[in-house]
C-alpha cells in the first residue's frame, strides 16, 4: 500500500511517498519497504510523476516504462502538463510489448475473472442470509436454483450500479466510448466462454451467460476498476509559469484499446485564483485529519448518528404525542415530515466550519511557504502516516524511508531526499 502527496504553490511543486511496498502470495501477506514511487518524466523538463495502487502496468513495472519513456521522450517538451500526460498514454499504447496479442488477452481473462469472483461474493452473501432463514431451509431444490439465479443477477446489477449510469459515455473509458458490446464479443468471443466453465466449476446457472457478458462488457467499457494504477503527473509545461498536478488512473490494455480514466475533480492547476494545494493521495486518511481536525472515519460515524439521533427524536415526538391525545392527522403529517433536509443543512454547516477553520487556513499559510518548508511538511505528513500505522494495530502498510523531491520552473526536478 501507498501514501503519497503533492503540496503546491506558485513557487514550487513537491512530492513525498513512502516506500512500502505490500505483496499478497495466497493467504500470506509480506511488507518491504524498499519500493520507489517517485519518478523523474525528463532529465531537462521540470515534470515528473508518483505512483500508488499497483507499481506495475499489464505486469510491467512502471520504473521500466518510466525509464523506457524518459529516454524517448526526455528531450522532448510540450506546452502543457496536460499534453505531458496524453503523451505518456500514447506511449502506453504504442509500446511494442503491450501490442502482444497474448498478453492482452491474458489481461481480459484475469479481468473476467475478479469480476466474476465480485459477482459470486455478493450472490452467496445474499443466499447464506436467504438459506440461513426458516423460510430458506424449506425450499425445494427448484426453488433454491431459481433464488441463486435471482441473486446473480442483483449482483451483477449491484456491480453495474457502483459503476454508474454506463448509458453516459462520458462515464466509460475515453478509449471505450465507441467499442460496441458486438466488437467486444468478436474479441473476446474465447476468453468469455471460460466463464461457462466457472460457473460449472461451482456450480451455478451456466445459462446466464449472455448476463455475465453483458456486465462484465458494462464494467470493462467503465471508468471504475477494481485493480489499477494510479499516476499523479506533476510539474510544468513551457507555456505554465505556475505547476500542475494531474492524476490518472490506468488499468490494461484490451483489444488495443487502453483502459483509464482522468480523476478531473482532484486536478490542482496553480494560477490567480488557486494559489496553493495540499493533495494526498491512496492512504490519506490520517493526513486528511490533519488538514480537516477530524477523521474521515469519525465524520462519516458523526453524520451517521445525526441522522438517527434525528429519527429517534421525530419517533418520541410522535409516542408523546399519541399519550398526550393529539389527532391522528397531525401525526400523520409530523410522521411524513422528512427530516432529511434537516440532516443535511446541518452536514452542510459543519462541512464549512472545517473549510473554514482547518483546510483553508492550512493551504493559505502553505501559498506563503518556501521550498524547504513546503518539502518538511511533505515529509511530515507521510512520516505522521506511517507512525499512526505503527502505533495502532493497522497492518503497517506505510512505512521505510520517506522519499521528496522538488520541481521548480527554473531548476527542474530535484531530489530532496532519496533512499537510493
Amino acid at each position: 500500500m501507498t501514501a503519497i502527496v503533492g503540496i503546491l504553490n506558485k513557487k514550487a511543486a513537491v512530492m513525498a511517498a513512502d516506500s512500502a511496498l505490500t505483496v499478497q502470495r495466497g493467504d500470506n501477506t509480506r511488507i518491504y519497504n524498499n519500493a520507489t514511487k517517485i519518478f523523474k518524466l525528463s532529465d531537462k523538463q521540470p515534470v515528473g510523476a508518483m505512483i500508488f495502487s499497483s507499481d506495475s502496468f499489464m505486469a510491467v513495472p512502471l520504473s521500466v516504462l518510466f525509464g523506457i519513456y524518459r529516454e524517448k521522450f526526455g528531450n522532448q517538451s510540450f506546452p502543457t502538463l496536460q499534453e505531458y500526460v496524453d503523451n505518456f498514454i500514447s506511449f502506453l499504447a504504442k509500446e511494442p510489448h503491450f501490442a502482444d496479442v497474448e498478453l492482452q488477452h491474458r489481461y481480459l481473462r484475469g479481468e473476467i475473472g475478479g469480476y466474476y469472483e465480485k459477482v459470486k461474493g455478493y450472490a452467496e452473501e445474499k443466499l447464506k442470509e436467504d438459506f440461513g432463514a426458516e423460510e430458506g431451509q424449506k425450499l425445494s431444490d427448484e426453488a433454491r436454483i431459481d433464488l441463486k439465479r435471482t441473486r446473480l443477477r442483483e449482483g451483477i446489477k449491484a456491480i453495474n450500479d457502483i459503476i454508474g449510469d454506463l448509458s453516459d459515455s462520458e462515464k466509460k473509458s475515453p478509449e471505450f466510448r465507441k467499442y460496441t458490446f458486438k466488437q467486444f464479443m468478436k474479441y473476446a468471443k474465447e476468453d468469455i466462454e471460460g466463464l461457462s466453465e466457472l460457473c460449472k466449476e461451482d456450480d451455478l446457472p451456466s445459462d446466464m451467460c449472455a448476463d455475465w457478458a453483458k456486465g462484465f462488457y458494462e464494467y470493462l467499457c467503465s471508468r471504475f476498476y477494481y485493480d489499477g494504477t494510479g499516476i499523479v503527473f506533476v510539474g510544468y509545461g513551457d507555456d505554465e509559469l505556475f505547476p500542475s498536478l494531474i492524476p490518472i488512473y490506468v488499468s490494461g490494455i484490451v483489444d488495443g484499446r487502453i483502459r483509464y480514466t482522468f480523476s478531473r475533480d482532484e486536478e490542482e492547476h496553480i494560477g490567480i485564483d488557486n494559489e496553493s494545494a495540499i493533495c494526498p493521495f491512496a492512504q490519506c486518511d490520517v493526513m486528511m485529519t490533519v488538514m480537516k481536525g477530524i477523521s474521515p472515519a469519525l465524520r462519516e460515524k458523526v453524520d451517521v448518528a445525526t441522522g438517527e439521533a434525528v429519527s429517534q427524536a421525530k419517533d418520541r415526538m410522535i409516542e408523546a404525542m399519541k399519550a398526550a391525545g393529539v389527532d391522528a392527522d397531525t401525526m400523520a403529517k409530523v410522521q411524513e415530515t422528512d427530516l432529511k433536509e434537516v440532516t443535511d443543512k446541518h452536514g452542510e454547516q459543519i462541512q464549512d466550519f472545517i473549510q473554514t477553520e482547518y483546510v483553508n487556513g492550512l493551504v493559505d499559510t502553505v501559498e506563503a511557504f518556501g521550498v524547504d518548508d513546503m518539502a518538511n511538511m511533505a515529509e511530515s505528513l507521510i512520516s505522521i502516516t506511517n507512525l499512526q500505522r505503527h502505533i495502532t494495530a493497522s497492518e503497517e502498510s506505510v512505512g521505510g524511508p520517506v522519499d521528496v523531491a522538488v520541481i521548480t520552473k527554473a531548476d527542474g526536478f530535484v531530489w530532496v531526499k532519496q533512499k537510493d
